[in-house]
């Protein structure tokens, strides 16, 4: 990537929740959409997709609340933002309790290896051993079901057959981005994997070829 899209460790997660919090909405409209009254299976994928939709934003307001104490916003605005007290913010997000910590820059020898293997597990259906890798917030947010659901999209939309391009390696502070070409039979795609520094899966999305 010549202009990297994310310019912070805060960036990156920022950006990681935005995109499961859209792929997590779209896998609960999937399953709503159609929902007879005998179809429980329906039902219970919802639910889990609901489940993990509320994880995401809980997550998503902690990292905004991380965001603006970092730009110098008050525990007052914060609360007030929250429509709770500065204390009652303060002791949910205070120091002790998750406040924004610095990262170095995260250098991972073997990002682009680990990328290009985790995106082949995806789209050659190992998905137990995929979800292995991903962190705690990856795993909360995207289940076996919702991979599957994603992959068998593409499958429909863009043939089965597929091969990966030339990886490309963003280190920023905390992670590091990859980003891999996909070529299917009728388009393309792009892989997007962001590991943490101990080589975990933070983020995992494959987004249109020109997203930015």
């Amino acid at each position: 990537m010549t202009e990297p899209r994310w310019a912070s460790g805060s960036d990156v997660e920022l950006d990681v929740l935005a995109l499961l919090l859209r792929t997590n909405a779209e896998a609960l409209a999937d399953r709503l959409r159609p929902v007879p009254p005998t179809s429980g299976a329906s039902v219970i994928s919802a639910l889990a997709a609901a489940k993990s939709l509320g994880t995401v934003l809980d997550d998503f307001v902690v990292s905004l609340v991380r965001r603006a104490r970092a730009e110098g916003h008050s525990w007052a605005a914060v609360g007030y933002a929250l429509g709770v007290s500065r204390q009652a913010v303060f002791q949910r997000f205070g120091p002790g309790t998750g406040e924004a910590t610095e990262h170095g820059t995260t250098v991972l020898a073997d990002a682009a290896e680990r990328a290009v293997q985790a995106l082949g597990q995806f789209l050659s259906g190992e998905l137990e051993g995929l979800r292995a890798e991903f962190d705690e917030r990856m795993t909360a947010a995207c289940s076996v079901d919702m991979l599957e659901s994603v992959r068998a999209r593409l499958n429909k939309q863009l043939g089965q057959g597929w091969d990966l391009g030339e990886p490309s390696v963003d280190s920023q502070p905390g992670y590091a981005v990859v980003e891999i070409p996909i070529n299917f039979n009728n388009g393309k795609r792009k892989g997007r994997i962001a590991l943490d520094s101990d080589g975990r899966i933070a983020g995992f999305f494959v987004l249109a070829a020109n997203a930015p």
